[in-house]
């Protein structure tokens, strides 16, 4: 028979092992609750342009780094500016608009990834025709303005093609968004720009014929930046990496199992047609929208800054090395690697089973 005094002994043992796993339990969470960084990312509005972002979301690329994700839309804070209201940490941008920022405030947050690689416009038509660009010689287009990337990238387009704006055809640019469409549909231009969701719905409802996407043609910069400020990338090198390391491997895993972005889209892009939103999908994957590439290079750089100063869209140039820190960027290329389906689960059996 086991003695009283044994009993008590055990049960005293007992209650010491339990509470201090209990308190060592509790001491890791609140330790790794203190390592974890959150970063606020302003992406203004849901766009399948930041397909990465949400791929590297849903499947916790960035937990994976103890990195929190705090996504702020315009709806958010509708009277704010992100580039002077402190609402963001990371902010998803225009190259045009980031670029002009840069140019009037030298102190503007510097860029540290690209979030999609090509121009993400189609041109319509009123006709099917075999297409090619010097079809447009003598045309009316409505289109965006040069202050924008779609505009400069059709403006390059032209010239490369030997055409003058406003000399060899004429831009309408002047035309508020959301009046564009409406103004094609009443008989004005004779073509017209629009982004790819209304493009392929402009298309299904028989408005007119996707003859170009600017993306195949002109490959000079990315369509959307992303710019995170001195003061967190001085604060938390360690979470601005993960964040570009999170968005390089969501571009590197989606351009071998693309059905990871057709998941994150159907999960963060809710406001589309899903067969508009699976075309669009699939022709934004074929022109390379999200390749395996996050840094910006410096030769396009030039280019893209050289197209804004002959449009007088920026009023002080902007150097390479003041707006681009391309640390990280590469810094995710050289470390993060593909790892196919069958060796993952190889490498979480032999975690589990040793």
């Amino acid at each position: 028979m086991i003695k009283p005094k044994t009993i008590l002994g055990l049960l005293l043992i007992t209650s010491v092992l339990l509470a201090g796993g209990a308190f060592y339990t509790r001491h890791i969470s609140e330790k790794k609750k203190d390592e974890t960084v959150t970063l606020r990312v302003w992406e203004g509005e849901k766009s399948i342009l930041h397909l990465p972002l949400y791929v590297a979301l849903k499947e916790g690329y960035f937990d994976e780094q103890r990195v929190r994700i705090k996504l702020i839309a315009r709806s958010d804070a509708p009277a704010a500016d992100p580039y002077i209201d402190q609402v963001a940490d990371i902010i998803l941008t225009d190259p045009v608009e980031h670029l002009y920022r840069k140019s009037v405030n030298p102190s503007a947050p510097p860029v540290i990834a690209t979030l999609a690689s090509r121009d993400y416009t189609f041109l319509l038509g009123r006709e099917k025709e075999n297409w090619a660009w010097e079809n447009l010689k003598g045309e009316r287009v409505i289109c965006y303005p040069p202050e924008t990337g779609p505009g400069l990238a059709l403006e390059k387009i032209l010239r490369e093609n030997g055409m003058l704006p406003q000399h060899d055809l004429s831009l309408y640019y002047r035309i508020p968004p959301e009046l564009r469409l409406g103004a094609f549909k009443a008989g004005s231009g004779s073509y017209i720009q629009l982004p790819g969701p209304q493009a392929l719905q402009a298309e299904a409802s028989g408005t007119g014929f996707i003859v170009a996407a600017l993306g195949e043609t002109e490959k000079i910069f990315p369509s959307v930046l992303c710019v995170a400020r001195s003061e967190i990338i001085k604060k938390h090198p360690e979470a601005v990496q993960a964040f570009v390391d999170g968005i390089y491997k969501a571009r590197l895993w989606m351009n071998h199992e693309p059905e990871l972005a057709s998941g994150a889209a159907k999960k963060y892009v809710k406001d589309m047609d899903l067969q508009i939103k699976n075309t669009l999908l699939s022709r934004y994957m074929n022109m390379g929208m999200w390749a395996p590439v996050t840094g910006v290079k410096a030769a396009a750089f030039k280019d893209f800054v050289q197209m804004l100063e002959t449009a007088g869209q920026i009023p002080v140039p902007v150097m390479f090395d003041d707006t681009v820190n391309n640390t990280f960027a590469t810094r995710a290329a050289e470390t993060i690697k593909y790892i196919p389906p069958e060796e993952r689960e190889k490498g979480l059996l032999k975690k589990i089973f040793g």
